[in-house]
Parts: C-alpha cells; sequence; structure tokens
C-alpha cells in the first residue's frame, strides 16, 4: 500500500477480496462426508477485524470485546476450496483513517461455523495440511495454501513526465512517444487462470524517428549520434531508426498454479514506461 515514494494524491480503493483456502483436513474425511448424507451439510465463515492496537494475544470475552464483523459466507461442504470475501469497505475504511498517520496494522480474523475437526481454514500457523508436501519440494518453501488479499485502486497521479516519457496524446503529430494500450485478460481467454489483475496497461511505441533535426542531447549515446550522421548522407543505405521502448518496468501477476495452488509472480520487462529513439 505504500511504496517508499509518496504518491501524488491518495489512491481509491476500488475493491478488496480477501481469498482463504478451506479444505479438509484429511483425505478420508472427505471419503467420510461423501458416503454420508451428511454431505449436504453447510458450514459458515466468518471475517472480522480485529481492533486491539498494540495488543497480540486476545483471548475469549477480552477478544470478543475488540471484534466487528464484516462478513460471512455460507459454503457447502462438498465445495470447498479457495473462497473469496468481499472486504473492500473494511480496507478502505483503514486505509483511509491511517492514510496521514503512522499506519497501523489491518487484523483480520476468520473464524467457522460447523466446521468441526474435519474442516481446515489455512491461516499462517504453518500447519495446513499441504505444508508437509510442499516443503519437501523446496526447502524452505511459504506454505501455498496461506491467505491473501487482493486489493483494486484507482492508478496513482501521473507523475512528472520525463523527456523521453512522451504521451502520444501529446505529442506532435508524426514524434516517437508512448501509446496506452490496455491489455484484457478476459478477451484473451485468460481469465480462467489469472487472478490478478483483471488486465493491466502494456503501452507500445509509435512514432518516426527519420523527421526532423536532432540535437546531440537527444541520443543514448554517442555511437548512435554518429551512425544517425552516416545514416543522413546516405552512407548507410536501408538503415532506418525506430521509435522503441527504452525503458520496462515489471508486473506482478496472482494466478492458479499446479495442484490448485495460488502463486504470486513479478514478471519483468511487462510494461512500456518510456519510447524514443535509440
Amino acid at each position: 500500500m505504500s511504496s517508499g515514494e509518496p504518491a501524488l494524491e491518495p489512491l481509491r480503493i476500488k475493491r478488496a477480496t480477501l481469498w482463504t483456502r478451506v479444505e479438509f483436513r484429511h483425505a478420508h474425511h472427505y471419503q467420510h462426508y461423501r458416503q454420508s448424507q451428511t454431505n449436504q451439510r453447510n458450514i459458515t465463515l466468518w471475517v472480522f477485524r480485529v481492533r486491539c492496537g498494540n495488543t497480540t494475544h486476545l483471548r475469549g470475552k477480552e477478544l470478543g470485546q475488540h471484534l466487528e464483523m464484516v462478513t460471512s459466507l455460507g459454503v457447502n461442504v462438498g465445495q470447498l476450496g479457495w473462497l473469496k470475501f468481499d472486504v473492500t469497505k473494511v480496507v478502505n475504511s483503514w486505509y483511509t483513517t491511517n492514510r496521514d498517520a503512522a499506519r497501523d496494522k489491518l487484523t483480520l480474523l476468520v473464524d467457522c461455523t460447523g466446521c468441526g475437526s474435519h474442516v481446515y481454514v489455512s491461516t499462517f500457523d504453518g500447519h495446513s495440511p499441504h505444508v508437509i508436501e510442499s516443503s519437501l519440494n523446496a526447502k524452505g518453501t511459504q506454505d501455498p495454501d496461506r491467505p491473501f488479499l487482493v486489493v483494486r485502486t484507482d492508478p496513482a497521479a501521473v507523475k512528472r513526465v520525463r523527456r523521453r516519457a512522451i504521451e502520444c496524446s501529446g505529442a506532435i503529430k508524426g514524434q516517437c512517444c508512448k501509446q496506452r494500450f490496455y491489455v484484457n485478460f478476459s478477451q484473451l481467454g485468460w481469465d480462467d487462470w489469472i487472478i490478478a489483475p483483471q488486465g493491466y496497461y502494456a503501452n507500445y511505441c509509435r512514432g518516426d524517428c527519420a523527421a526532423g533535426h536532432r540535437t546531440p542531447d537527444t541520443f543514448l549515446n554517442y555511437y548512435t549520434h554518429v551512425i544517425e550522421e552516416y545514416r543522413k548522407m546516405d552512407r548507410l543505405a536501408g538503415m532506418q531508426p525506430c521509435c522503441a521502448p527504452l525503458k520496462f518496468s515489471p508486473m506482478s501477476l496472482i494466478y492458479y498454479g499446479p495442484d490448485s495452488n495460488i502463486i504470486k509472480r513479478d514478471l519483468p520487462k511487462m510494461v512500456v514506461d518510456e519510447c524514443g529513439c535509440p
């Protein structure tokens, strides 16, 4: 929620979703429910906000005094797995209240009515039924079943435009510029495995690099300046400078991996930030 670099204006929380994995503790529990008439049984999951300040341990009645209900969800035990909770209101309230002060931690409690000893709600305790398997595959692997929060915000205010970060909306006709372009994962048919984001601005470069006079400071290095001078003297027939990406930035992707594990990965060079004539 904070990048160490102050935004020009506050972000607006559009949607916040809490993802939590709920499953049978052991496979034979699932078989037991399938073979009995209780497979129609429902459980109810509850999400509370815990307003505990700096307190780290609360129990019983003391805990109850600090709880504020956020949302609930009824689930059939035959449809367990990754479950989603809309927590937009509480996240927006937390973010707005703590915007200008030292940010307090947002603490959420997930509780279950009807889970008993057979149904397990994965949290951060490291005792998920799947942790043993994952730890055998990679030493020190984080629990792939731990819950996570996906927050969608309005884009941050555009920062000061640098010389090579010319947007096509404000460029001279034909000038090399960055064209904003939104990639929608749903249109690509990728929304069945990508959780977040729903899409992103990949952008691309367009424009002409051959027209007009270029001063030395517009070249990235002396080499390209020298080559351009030869090109203008028709000593490099067929050579044409291209409007191309000069700077990229990464993008975070959350998606379903093998065995329904959820993976978060930072992919490099996914967004074109600047265009120019190298």
